[in-house]
């Protein structure tokens, strides 16, 4: 009895064809995401291109401020390393240190600060961003606005400054050191689009 013929050979597998990226289902109703721009450290929204420095005049209205903290700060901890009567080196340390870190206090934060705050004014929200150590962003619907506040102190007033304070039903937010001329504009166009009353 002849031997069956080989059977033919296994079939070399078909490479699979290239699949195409998956996509993201969108669930009907969910928020949208916007996509991060190169360069820019938050999404966008739609007030952006209306971004706005505070005044240059932030900068010494600050330094005022903080002065009137730590210059006597700097002083109590004079006096205080003078009464404990420790070692000339070490009063000297102290004495150095405490009016050391008052003047980088005084001359380095106000101008560090202007660069992280701005804030912009859209018809459906005011939009802050703010803070030194810890950056914050805040976001207020216009239609969350029930008051408009417009301040001036005494330095303020001698600066040629304002702050504007925007008051919802959650609390109140400030845009300080504002020109004055600016921050009656603000008052007015964020009255008109939240549509509260002109008390001023």
């Amino acid at each position: 009895m002849s031997p069956s013929p080989p059977g033919p050979g296994p079939v070399p597998a078909r490479p699979d064809p290239p699949r195409a990226p998956a996509e993201h289902p969108t669930v009907p109703g969910a928020p949208s995401v916007a996509p991060r721009l190169p360069g820019r450290d938050e999404a966008p929204l739609p007030a952006d291109d209306g971004r706005r420095q505070l005044s240059e005049r932030a900068v010494p209205y600050w330094r005022i401020q903080l002065a009137l903290y730590a210059v006597p700060a700097a002083t109590i901890a004079t006096v205080a390393a003078v009464l404990l009567d420790l070692s000339s080196a070490l009063t000297a340390a102290v004495v150095a240190a405490a009016w050391v870190a008052a003047l980088a206090v005084v001359v380095v934060v106000p101008p560090v600060r202007r660069g992280i705050w701005w804030y912009a004014i859209g018809e459906e929200e005011v939009d802050l961003r703010e803070g030194l150590l810890v950056i914050t962003r805040t976001v207020v619907p216009m239609v969350r606005v029930q008051h408009v506040d417009l301040h001036r102190g005494p330095i303020s007033t001698r600066l040629g400054l304002a702050e504007i304070e925007l008051h919802t039903a959650a609390g109140s937010v400030t845009i300080p050191a504002l020109d004055r001329d600016e921050a009656e504009r603000i008052r007015q166009q964020v009255s008109v689009l939240a549509r509260v009353p002109d008390d001023l």
